[in-house]
């Protein structure tokens, strides 16, 4: 088993996600399995996974599948083994909070980046239209110029003629 899928569903707190659990994972540096961890397959692919005793209970997505995959609880272990001190719910809470006033100010930013985006579309789609108005004009202007160049050759050809009957007589 490689360090990244030991790392990847390596959860920090029951608490969190399992998309969470992943971006916890990234900053855990431990690369070991440890006596407390929990290892077990992926029901999807096969694939060997291993994630910290607190994830227990949690669905993750594995890293090799990114199917959602369950984090079984082992025997002789309740969910409630992992209950918390409320000081450590209240700063899970607290930071939970502020990973979501960091996300609902990147929805934010994004949604602004999408109208601008979208404001430049219709934009450039105006652009392109009036090019192609102007495109199609120049295409009659130069078969109308083509056409008269044609126009002016079969009459200097017909005043040719003329001037050559009038030079035999």
């Amino acid at each position: 088993m490689n360090a990244e899928s030991r790392d990847q569903g390596r959860p920090q707190s029951p608490a969190e996600s399992g998309a969470d659990v992943q971006a916890a994972a990234a900053d855990d540096a431990g690369d070991e399995i440890r006596p407390t961890d929990i290892v077990f397959d992926c029901p999807h692919c096969g694939h060997n996974l291993a994630i910290d005793y607190r994830g227990a209970g949690l669905q993750i997505k594995c890293v090799a599948c990114e199917m959602p995959t369950l984090v079984p609880i082992p025997d002789g272990m309740a969910v409630t083994d992992l209950d918390l001190s409320p000081g450590e719910l209240l700063s899970q809470l607290f930071q939970t909070r502020g990973v979501l006033n960091k996300r609902e100010q990147q929805v934010a930013e994004l949604s602004q980046a999408l109208d601008s985006v979208k404001a430049r579309r219709s934009e450039l789609e105006r652009s392109r239209m009036t090019t192609l108005h102007r495109y199609a004009e120049l295409v009659n202007m130069c078969q109308s110029i083509t056409r008269a160049q044609s126009d002016i050759t079969v009459t200097l050809n017909r005043m040719l003629t003329l001037i050559a009957e009038e030079q035999q007589r």
